[in-house]
């Protein structure tokens, strides 16, 4: 049993949790550094979630209050909201707190005491107690991990009308000492957002986040490579723009960005850039920008890259490796097609991705990874049941996706080509000379032994050297070739 699942029914006696739930959760939990500093690092900060009424919102920040280690503040627009909440949490054995309008001196001074204490682990409040100057200044010392705003839509819908004190919510997020903020609304125009964004978030990134995770518009593809760039390249060829490819590291994505530049061969080579956390607020302010408008760009990005400009056309979606979780490759991968057109999303698997977390002493992450290192290596249970499943959804039917369209990619196309070779020349290559007589290089082992006249040599030829080395170590790691250990034959691989 997960985290978020033992929590769920140690605290709140439920044994389930929707998959939007889940996305939810796990993004507030991400930030906060539960899982990894690096998640926390590159994950944005703040969420808008579009939950229809009746969907289990309360429970996408109550269950986060209880595992993060500060104050989580809740924001209703109603007096009846906020009583009803506080009911809530308290039948959940939390500790929570009303901060309210007509409270007199001894109320005010018991709350401020608790809260700051840390017994407190959820204050729920209205905009205009908030917004006044001296709860602000009760707040400025309190580790404030989580701010929610419930029923977000009436802070430009009531804002602008009577209660200006909603107008004035943006600005008091950027006074108080807040780690990360989540929108929840039922009803969101695009007007309506492009308004909650302007006087919530400003140009602060945030993820967009709605209720149903499967979107069937999504064609799901899992495309094994030994080479991840050179895999990537192969997909980009053919693949429709504009496009993300989602990489594990700044350092990946800087990289890909750069090979992609030299390899597209683009007439414009300004149209592939990259995007992740370390670039300053400006630059990421432009990149969002660019990349919103441009009908044909490639953006290379971790994590950070958030949905606040809500992208429709995103035509592809391609996962250099393997994201954390299920939940971060349902959210990644839903950011093509908002328009509800044909996409697709595609996952590039490598060998080293199984091994990746093997060694991560927390058992909660490692289980989490190797579920979604199961469904890349499942030919044959349809992806978005495989997905949905793992989330504890009921799947629908499915006619987009490669195991369903029976075009399953079952290995790298380079692996049987390889392999031949080496049974051809078993014992004959090291990893350096099979290198060499793949990409026709005519070093002096190769003209010694005069393989450049045997068949083979040179048959990719076209390939960049550090590609070729990394599916011969790929090929290795996999158990496809081996290379002997000892003996006369040391080195040599069969």
């Amino acid at each position: 049993m997960d985290l978020l699942t033992e929590t769920a029914q140690n605290v709140f006696g439920l044994t389930y949790l929707f998959p939007y739930q889940r996305l939810v959760i796990t993004n507030i939990l991400r930030k906060a550094g539960l899982f990894s500093p690096e998640e926390a690092e590159e994950a944005p900060p703040n969420q808008v979630v579009l939950l229809p009424t009746g969907a289990g919102k309360s429970l996408c920040f109550m269950l986060p209050a209880v595992l993060l280690p500060g104050l989580t503040i809740v924001i209703f627009p109603l007096l009846g909201l906020m009583a009803d909440q506080l009911r809530r949490v308290e039948e959940a054995g939390m500790k929570g707190a009303l901060l309210k309008g007509g409270m007199d001196r001894r109320e005010k001074e018991k709350l401020w005491q608790s809260v700051q204490a840390g017994e407190v682990q959820m204050l729920l409040t209205n905009p205009e107690m908030l917004t006044l100057p001296e709860v602000q200044e009760k707040l400025k010392d309190v580790k404030i991990s989580h701010l929610v705003i419930d029923e977000a839509h009436t802070i430009p819908e009531w804002g602008e009308t009577f209660r200006p004190a909603c107008l004035e919510l943006g600005k008091t997020f950027n006074n108080l000492p807040v780690e990360q903020l989540t929108a929840f609304t039922a009803t969101a125009s695009p007007l309506i957002l492009g308004k909650i964004q302007d006087y919530l978030l400003k140009d602060m990134p945030f993820n967009l986040v709605r209720a149903n995770p499967d979107r069937v518009n999504i064609y799901y593809e899992v495309r094994p490579v030994l080479s991840r760039m050179k895999g990537l390249e192969n997909v980009l060829l053919a693949a429709e723009r504009p496009a993300i490819v989602f990489c594990p590291t700044r350092r990946q994505c800087e990289r890909a960005s750069l090979l992609l530049r030299e390899r597209l061969a683009e007439p414009d080579s300004d149209e592939i850039r990259y995007y992740h956390a370390g670039l300053s607020p400006e630059l990421r302010t432009i990149r969002e920008k660019w990349f919103f408008d441009s009908p044909s760009g490639i953006l290379c990005a971790t994590c950070a890259y958030g949905l606040g400009m809500d992208k429709s056309n995103i035509r592809t979606v391609i996962h250099l490796a393997l994201p954390a979780s299920v939940e971060a490759y349902l959210q990644e991968s839903g950011r093509a097609g908002r328009d509800r057109q044909p996409c697709r999303a595609v996952l590039l698997y490598h060998p080293e991705d199984r091994y990746r977390e093997e060694n991560n002493t927390r058992k909660e992450l490692r289980e989490r990874y190797e579920k979604l290192v199961a469904f890349a290596e499942d030919s044959k249970t349809c992806r978005r049941e495989s997905l949905l499943t793992i989330l504890e959804a009921e799947p629908e039917d499915c006619d987009s996706c490669d195991v369903c369209k029976n075009q399953v990619l079952l290995k790298d196309p380079a692996e049987d080509v390889i392999c031949k070779i080496v049974r051809e020349y078993r014992k004959r290559f090291n990893t350096r000379m099979l290198r060499d007589f793949l990409l026709g290089r005519h070093s002096p082992e190769i003209r010694q032994g005069r393989y450049y006249r045997s068949p083979g040599f040179g048959i990719f030829r076209n390939w960049d050297p550090d590609d070729m080395k990394e599916v011969i170590g790929g090929m290795i790691l996999s158990g496809k070739i081996r290379e002997r250990p000892r003996g006369s034959w040391k080195g040599k691989l069969h």
